[in-house]
Parts: structure tokens; sequence; C-alpha cells
């Protein structure tokens, strides 16, 4: 026996079968009836609600509330914002980590950025955390009907700041939808949160203007952070480079040579692909070359790491052939299969298949009908800052239950209770081999 881990009551329409349910499934069509107003959104906030370009950084002291002497830590991650069982499952680990603060790349709040999503997505399983968190919006914020507006108006005012504190969350607004975190001089690390909007798509298409004042933010900043000798993480939302294949439905070229443009880009991190793939440097810089068309001598190699295992339903880790090999993909192929004959299992009993309706709006896919909304194979980077280095660290939970293995057997345990302590031994298992910017 074991430790009982218990979660506290979901809001109706969360939990097993979450992509099924009708109300979910409309919600967060992805093309049928909708169109992509990400690009136009960002302009139009730009000019009317948003800081100017020069005004988008701020210091990771602020983050911190305190000075950035004696080194800080905060974990990224991604696709988050279900609000069921697989997101509360995450919360005893971070609470364990003790950061200083969360970067979330997008997809913060399902099936829609709603308020109502935010609320029973963000606000509620974080509460009590006591941290300031700052987030890139992924798609699912770009299908409210305000397109976007609701995410703007929780991460980049206080209008919301009475919300955030009821959470017991910091409420420390970031200066727009993209921005930067610098302390040059204290900390030799530099964090950009990039907009990818609905689709991916910043590149110049049919009827689709490209996002160039954003491009130019970035290449701007990255070349101060060059001049600064600075290591940079670039954070998104939408991959361009998946399980091992170059995704054809994104236009991010012009983001991908900027990133190969700067020696200071160390890291690239994305989310919205639920679960983990880490590409050594020298295989995404293959990428790079063959598909974005990089010269051979542009100066980045980083790191490129897909990190969306924040609390949604797994997508598949079995991954074929492939062009562009993975070092490590979490959770193996093998853990993948059970996952899903579980899920499937679950969401059969529930009674809720609607393989017609996913079929017309062309949301659903089998990794969804597998949703088994249990709290395993739960992913994120952990990245610790001192003034001589930056380390990342992938944090890997197989099980949220293995965290209370100190626990008499029987003990019933609820996930967001704060007094209960997790097992010193079982966080450092999920613990795995680290990195240096």
């Amino acid at each position: 026996m074991a430790a009982t881990v218990t979660f506290p009551p979901l809001a109706r329409a969360r939990g097993p079968g979450y992509w099924l349910r009708l109300p979910n499934l409309w919600a967060s069509r992805r093309s049928f009836l909708r169109a992509d107003r990400s690009i136009a959104w960002r302009d139009r906030y730009n000019l009317e609600l948003a800081p100017a370009d020069d005004a988008r950084t701020e210091p990771f002291s602020r983050l911190l509330g305190r000075p950035v002497r004696g080194g800080f830590r905060f974990l990224i991650l991604a696709d988050t914002g279900e609000g069921d069982r697989s997101q509360y499952g995450l919360v005893p680990l971070i609470r364990a980590l003790a950061p200083d603060f969360l970067l979330i790349s997008g997809d913060v709040a399902y099936p829609a950025g709603r308020l109502e999503d935010f609320r029973h997505g963000f606000f509620a399983p974080y509460r009590g955390l006591g941290l300031p968190v700052w987030a890139v919006p992924g798609n699912h914020e770009y299908y409210s009907g305000r397109h976007g507006r609701e995410f703007f108006e929780v991460f980049c005012t206080q209008r919301h700041a009475e919300e955030w504190r009821r959470a017991g969350l910091r409420p420390v607004p970031q200066p727009g939808m993209n921005w930067e975190l610098r302390e040059p001089g204290a900390a030799p690390l530099v964090v950009l949160g990039v907009d990818t909007g609905m689709r991916g798509r910043l590149d110049r298409g049919w009827r689709r203007p490209a996002d160039e004042r954003q491009h130019a933010w970035l290449d701007a900043r990255l070349a101060e952070a060059d001049r600064k000798g600075l290591a940079a993480i670039v954070m998104f939302h939408a991959p361009g480079l998946l399980r091992g294949r170059h995704d054809r439905r994104t236009r991010l070229g012009t983001l991908h040579r900027l990133i190969a443009a700067h020696p200071s880009v160390r890291l690239v991190t994305c989310g919205h692909e639920h679960n983990f793939q880490r590409y050594p440097a020298a295989v995404f810089r293959r990428y790079l070359e063959q598909v974005h068309d990089v010269p051979p001598d542009a100066p980045a190699r980083p790191e490129y790491v897909v990190c969306g295992g924040g609390g949604a339903y797994l997508n598949a880790t079995t991954l074929g052939r492939t062009r562009y090999r993975p070092q490590t993909v979490y959770p193996s192929a093998r853990k993948w299969r059970s996952y899903a004959r579980m899920g499937e299992r679950i969401v059969a009993s529930l009674g809720l298949s609607k393989e017609v309706i996913g079929a017309l709006v062309g949301r659903i896919d089998s990794a969804a009908r597998a949703d088994a909304d249990v709290a395993q194979y739960l992913s994120m980077l952990l990245v610790e800052v001192t003034a001589a280095r930056v380390r990342v660290t992938p944090v890997f939970l197989d099980d949220v239950g293995a965290l209370y293995s100190d626990l008499p057997d029987g003990r019933e345990v609820r996930v967001d209770d704060p007094t209960v302590p997790v097992s010193a031994a079982a966080v450092a298992r999920c613990l795995q081999e680290s990195f240096t910017l």
C-alpha cells in the first residue's frame, strides 16, 4: 500500500473526457469558422495598450522582489491550463522545488482563454503558491471571443490583481504579450518571451502580414545580449520542430533565422506538443540549415526543448523514423502506450466518445481521445542562475503518488495541501541530467 492521493473538487466539464465534451470541443476549434487575427491584435495593442518596444524589458529582481545577488531559480512549463487532476498533480513538485517564479510557454487557459478558463485552469490550480507568473500566449488563448484580450488583461495589467491576491499568487504585470527579463551585471542570463500567435505563423502569407515589429524587437534584444556576453533563453509556444520532423503548418522561418544569427541564444524552448523532447544543438542546427536556410557559418548553436508536459493530456511519443532524432523523449514510447490504453478505457466508460463531432471541427486527435486525466508523465524545466553560470535541469514526474512515499501506508493526502511534506528522495529522482548554458 501507499498514501492515497486525492484532488480538490473539479469544476464542471473538467476531468476525464475533457476534450470530448461538446462545449470544450466547440470553444477550442482550430479553424472551423475561426479567423486568425492574432497579428492584427498585437499590432493594435502595441499602439493602444502596450508599452513601446524599448520598455518591454524588466529586471529579474522585479519578479524576485529582492536583489539578484545570491542567485535564483525558476521553472519553465507549458500547456498547463486544463484545471484537472493532471494539472493539479504537478503542484506538489512545483512547491517542493521552491522556485522564485514560474514562466509558462502558452496554453495557460483551456479551452479558449476566457476569464472562466483562467479561473479554473490558472488561478485555482496554483492557489497558494505565492509566486509571480509570467507567460506567453498559446493558440488557445487566442481562441477567445476577444482574440486574446483576456490574456493581456490577466497578465499585463492590474485589472485582475485582486483575483491574483485571492488565489495566493503575487501579481507582477508583464510588459506585454512579448517581453524580456534581464539584469546585466547581476545575472548572466536573458529570457525572451515571443508571442507566436494563434497558429505559429509570423511570416507573411496569403492575406496575412508578417509580424515585422516583433521580429525587429527580438533582433534588437538579442543583439544587445550578444554585446553584453549574456546567455539567452528564447521561449515561445508553437514549435517548428516536433516529433523529429518539421511542422509544415507553422510559418516561423524569420524567427528561426533570427535565433541562429545571435550567439547569445543557448536554449530555445516551446510548448504546444504535450510531452518532453530534447534535441541536442547539432541536431537542431541541422534542422535550421535544412529547413530554414540558415547559413553554415551562423553563430548560434542552441539546445532545443519541447516542454509541453505541464498538465494537459499527453501526445504520443512513438516517433518511428525521423529526420531529426531527439536525444530524450518523455514519457517513453512504452509508457505512452500504457497511458493511452488506460485513457481509452476511462473515456469509453464515460460514454463521451464524439468521433463525428471531433472530425467536424478538426480538433480531437487520438491523444485527446485517450486523455486519462491522471497525474502521470508530467515535465518541466528547472533553471538555476548564479553570478557565474546558468544550469538547466529537466524534471520528470512519473506519478504524483511517488512524491508521498515517506508517508504511512493508507494515509490520505490532498495534492493542494501545502502542509504535507513530499519525499525529498522522490523529488531528487524527478531531476534528470543537467546541462549548462
